[in-house]
Order: C-alpha cells, then structure tokens, then sequence
C-alpha cells in the first residue's frame, strides 16, 4: 500500500537535536561560501565555484544576525563569528537625515533605506546584546529604532511607512515587526512607552490590513486607502509574535484571541498536503518561529509541532540540492542540479528555522 508522503513525515517525533545538526551544517555552508574575508561581511549570493560579488542587502544581514544568534545561543564556538559581524555591520549605517538609520547596503552611497530593514536589525541586535553582554549592539538597536519611529505619522491614522524615499504604502511588514521591535526593547529597557508604542502599532496593523475571514494579514494598504491583500507568512508571523508577547505582559484576552486565530489558520494556510511549507524560506522562518512562541505563552493554542516537523523534514530532505544549497522556497525540489547563484538570506532563514526550532525543548 502507497502511504502518503505527510503520513510518513508526521509520523517521526519532533528532533531538536537533529534541528542543530541542520542548523550548523547550513551556517557552515554560509561561512564557507559567502562569507567576504576583505570586508569581514557576507555576500549576498554565488555561485557554487565563484566567491560573491557585493556585500547583502540589509534585509539579509537581519537574518544572517539573527541565524548567528540562534547558532551562537547553542554552541558558544560561533559566538566569535556573531561578534564580528556586530562589529563589522556599522557599516551599514547611514548618518544622513533627517534620522539616521541602516541603509541597504555599506557606505558611501547615496541615501536608501527602509523602515522595515531596520526593524529586522533592531530584533536582531536586541538578540545580539543578550547573547554577546553588549551594550554596542543594544545602542546600535535603540538608535535603529529611533529611526523606525521616525517613518510614522498620522496619515491613514497612523502607522509606518515601508519605504523612506517612497511614501506611497504602510505595510504589515513595517508594523507587526515596528511592534515586535518595541516590546523587545521594552524587555530590555523597562520603558512603559515601548509597550505602548507596541499596543498602538499593533492595533492600527490589525484595524488596517487584517483579513476577517481568518485572522490573517494583507501585505499593504496605499495612502489612498486601497489594501494589497496578498499574504505572506512573514507578515502574520511577526503580528503573532506582538499578540503573544502582548499577552504575556498585559494579560489582555484580546491578544490571547487573535494569536489562537492566527497560530490554527496559519499552519493550516502555508502548509500543503505533502507536510511542506508553501512560502518563501525568507519569509517562513518568521513564522515558524514564532508559532514556537506562542506555544509558550497562549493557553490551549493549537500544537505546532507535528507541522513544523514535516516541514521541516520536507526542506532538509527534499528542497536542498546536491551541494546543500536551499532555493526560495521551502517546498522547491531541484530539478535542474543546484540552485545558483544561491542566496544568503535563503541559506539564513534556514539555518534560523532550524535553529529556532532546535531551542524549544
């Protein structure tokens, strides 16, 4: 008898051990092949016999951050790595007005950055300061934020802009982390105002861009009102991780409610018949992390872990090619050999994935 390939997946037992396994065999593949030994940075791609050509946008290093993070809060050998890049990263910033904030790439250039960027660097660095003691990456985290408070305004009612040189939409992806952002700072700081700062993005995010039917979020709305109502499992991850972490520190039912509705209809939205996940690796391992999350902190929220399992499972069995390499999606199978060029933030969030999952025991 032919038994379905999610059968078989679900049917082995969630493996953090075999999670870190995964986890540092791709951040070894990543210093191997992406890492710039001139610039002390990593590339954004290659190709399997080529060094890269030009530093990674910023949107990559966040989770290349935040990969180190994971791999460094498991084995302190890779703690050195994670202070390198911390320390190398100041690169990135851009001091021109009228705040300074990350841009997408090392100086000199001309001005380009995003609100959303530097969200993912303010989480990140808050990460960074835990596991290293460092009062730098804190600091470089406080003043990125600064930066991201400064993209809001009371058009729409509120909320943050995506792009600073571009005006034209709020997007989930610059609120839901903008709020996550607060709340990890307020848990490093004590200051009242961030937690509010994060109820009040979180609220907007959620009166502007949430999907009634199940609790899931479009990615933008224009400033002329019309809503983007494509979804992307970043965008509910990280609005799933503000309602967890609202929870905890208000104990309000509210958030309790919204984070049990997103945790059921997201792992029943992004994972197919066969037990794959059906996004982007760069935008799954925001969610699959933060349904760990909630497991921790919402009562009687549905159990993540048999789907994160065959999720898993499918990436590292099926979605690798020969050379290890993962393309942009978690359910791509290689068809024509390897994946190249292969990208950092795809070998990143994979590594996170993994890595996330590995620490919940």
């Amino acid at each position: 008898m032919l038994i379905p390939a999610c059968f078989i997946l679900s049917a082995v037992p969630f493996s953090p051990a075999e999670y870190r396994k995964w986890g540092f065999e791709t951040i070894d593949l990543i210093q191997k092949q992406l890492f710039l030994p001139d610039r002390r940075l990593y590339g954004e791609e290659a190709k399997a016999s080529e060094p890269p050509l030009h530093p990674a946008f910023t949107w990559s290093v966040g989770v290349t951050l935040q990969a180190l993070n994971a791999a460094a809060s498991s084995d302190r050998k890779y703690r050195p790595l994670l202070q390198r890049y911390v320390d190398e990263i100041g690169c990135y910033w851009q001091t021109e007005g009228p705040v300074a904030g990350f841009d997408v790439l090392p100086m000199p250039k001309s001005k380009d950055r995003y609100y959303d960027d530097n969200e993912w660097m303010v989480l990140a660095l808050v990460n960074s300061s835990d596991i290293l003691k460092s009062k730098k990456a804190l600091e470089m985290a406080k003043n990125a934020f600064a930066y991201v408070m400064s993209g809001k305004d009371s058009k729409l009612g509120g909320g943050i802009y995506w792009r600073e040189s571009d005006k034209a939409s709020k997007n989930t992806c610059s609120n839901g982390p903008a709020a996550a952002a607060a709340i990890a700072l307020f848990e490093k700081t004590g200051d009242r105002a961030l937690l509010e700062t994060a109820q009040e993005l979180y609220a907007w995010t959620k009166d502007h861009l949430r999907d009634p039917t199940d609790g899931l979020y479009w990615d933008n709305v224009a400033l002329n009102g019309r809503v983007q109502k494509w979804k992307f499992s970043y965008n509910t991850g990280l609005m799933l991780r503000s309602a967890a972490l609202l929870y905890k520190y208000t104990k309000r039912d509210d958030y309790s409610v919204d984070a049990r509705e997103m945790q059921a209809s997201s792992l029943k939205h992004w994972t197919d018949a066969d037990g794959s996940f059906t996004d982007d690796v760069k935008f799954m391992h925001l969610l699959t992390e933060n349904w760990l999350l909630a497991d921790k902190l919402i009562p009687g929220i549905q159990d993540p872990k048999p789907t994160l399992e065959a999720g898993l499972r499918h990436m590292h069995d099926l979605s690798r090619d020969p050379l290890g390499h993962f393309g942009n999606k978690c359910n791509d199978v290689p068809k024509k050999g390897n994946y190249s060029p292969f990208k950092l933030i795809d070998q990143a969030a994979a590594a996170q994935m993994f890595l996330s999952a590995a620490r919940y025991e």
